[in-house]
């Protein structure tokens, strides 16, 4: 996403002070998705090697708030008491589920431990049992719209992830519309395919630089510009959307891979009756340092609260963000039977190989996961071999860490599998049995 930034803001994060980061504590799911970036074989994280991976993205960065992901995050048996650890240590939860398994008790025991928002990958071009074979988009809009009402009836935000495919950009642009109409999506998350599977082995990790082995391929980036160009038009002249703030990639600051929006939306009786696109002054940013100097940390959720929001559009506007627009939406918020809400859509590109193999990321990767010691894009998690330093000239390692060792990609080398509906999980020596799970998690009250 090379050219006109618009008057997007570059956000201030360095690697150090980054206030997110993901948890990965598992591999198995229960649906099929094209575009998955899952390789290893199945397993479920203990929860004291979840707990020790969550000190150690706090050590590495000054978190306000963390992902928490897999596979598919219901089919762990701990994961109450895992959005538990997250709200313990004073972070914000955000999950991220197909939401097959997503029932009343489930949702009101996430709710009762703290979680904050659930994203629920709906899309087309996946095989689940909630769907019909050959689902219409009008199976996935109601699919979608009765998830995001349920998880919003328990008082948790719903958000919303899909994949965007360079054939299939008008999908792109359903899924915006629809979380721009619905009054219960707050969140939207939209991340470009990327065949991270038949990636080489690579090493290194975010501070120290990361590079493909061998056999990789270098990113066509020409039609991905294109294409992601096409998409920010359809976004601006269809609904006047348009980036707030932005991130480079490690080898070009002016490189966007990672595309913030923050609209204001008023539903009035459950249908959108106005949204604004905002556009970044230099209050958004005097708030950001302000937060920074006097917690330690940026700010990264946002809780939907109503009267916060109206101060904060009525601020930007008369810091030059367009206070006749931001003060009709404020006037229709104020209308019978209206609600004002903040929506913050991302939109980021997995990471890809220049033509010497070294890999391009966003800078900083806010989805980082803590693996070998460091730091790594979550997306391409599943191919780092180690945390070696690799010479891109040469394609050998600096340094050979004594007893590194590879992870198997050999399914057979997990062989217990329970399981359940499309996929399986394979639970480790000591893990809780079928038995003891209740709509895919270990009641916490048992």
């Amino acid at each position: 996403m090379n050219g006109s930034n618009h008057d997007a803001m570059r956000l201030p994060w360095t690697l150090e002070n980054v206030p997110h980061g993901v948890l990965d504590i598992l591999r198995g799911c229960n649906i099929h998705c094209r575009s998955c970036y899952n390789s290893q074989p199945d397993h479920i994280k203990p929860l004291a090697e979840i707990e020790a991976e969550l000190d150690a993205l706090m050590r590495l960065r000054r978190l306000h708030s963390v992902s928490i992901v897999g596979g598919e995050i219901t089919l762990h048996p701990e994961l109450i008491e895992i959005v538990r650890l997250v709200r313990r240590r004073g972070l914000f939860a955000e999950l991220c589920s197909n939401g097959v398994e997503l029932n009343d008790h489930l949702l009101a025991a996430l709710s009762q431990a703290g979680a904050n928002v659930i994203f629920l990958h709906i899309e087309p071009n996946q095989r689940r049992p909630d769907l019909p074979e050959n689902a219409t988009a009008e199976d996935v809009r109601r699919l979608r719209a009765e998830k995001a009402a349920l998880v919003a009836a328990h008082g948790i935000q719903a958000g919303l992830t899909v994949t965007a495919y360079p054939e299939k950009l008008m999908e792109v642009e359903d899924a915006f519309a629809f979380a721009l109409e619905s009054p219960h999506i707050g969140w939207l998350l939209v991340t470009w395919c990327r065949d991270i599977n038949h990636m080489p082995p690579i090493h290194g990790n975010l501070a120290s630089g990361m590079y493909a082995e061998s056999g990789f391929a270098p990113h066509q980036g020409r039609e991905e510009e294109a294409s992601l160009r096409e998409i920010e038009r359809l976004l601006e002249t269809k609904h006047g959307l348009k980036p707030f703030g932005f991130i480079g990639s490690n080898l070009d600051a002016a490189d966007r891979r990672w595309l913030s929006f923050i609209i204001g939306a008023t539903h009035r009786r459950g249908e959108l009756s106005c949204h604004k696109s905002l556009r970044p002054t230099w209050a958004e940013k005097a708030v950001l340092e302000l937060s920074r100097k006097l917690t330690g940390r940026y700010p990264f959720y946002q809780s939907q609260r109503a009267g916060q929001f109206a101060l904060h559009l009525l601020l930007n506007g008369l810091a030059g963000g367009g206070l006749v627009g931001n003060l009709k939406l404020l006037g229709r918020a104020s209308l019978p039977g209206a609600r004002l809400s903040a929506k913050r859509f991302l939109f980021q590109r997995p990471a890809a190989f220049d033509d010497q193999g070294r890999v391009v990321h966003c800078q900083c990767c806010p989805d980082a996961v803590a693996k070998n010691g460091g730091l790594v894009p979550l997306c391409i998690s599943d191919q780092v071999v180690d945390g070696e330093i690799w010479c891109p000239q040469t394609r050998k390692p600096l340094a050979q860490p004594a007893g590194s060792a590879r992870n198997s990609n050999d399914a057979n080398d997990n062989p217990k599998h329970i399981q359940q509906g499309i996929g399986s999980v394979s639970f480790q020596h000591g893990a809780p049995s079928q038995r003891e799970r209740i709509n895919g998690i270990k009641d916490p009250d048992k």
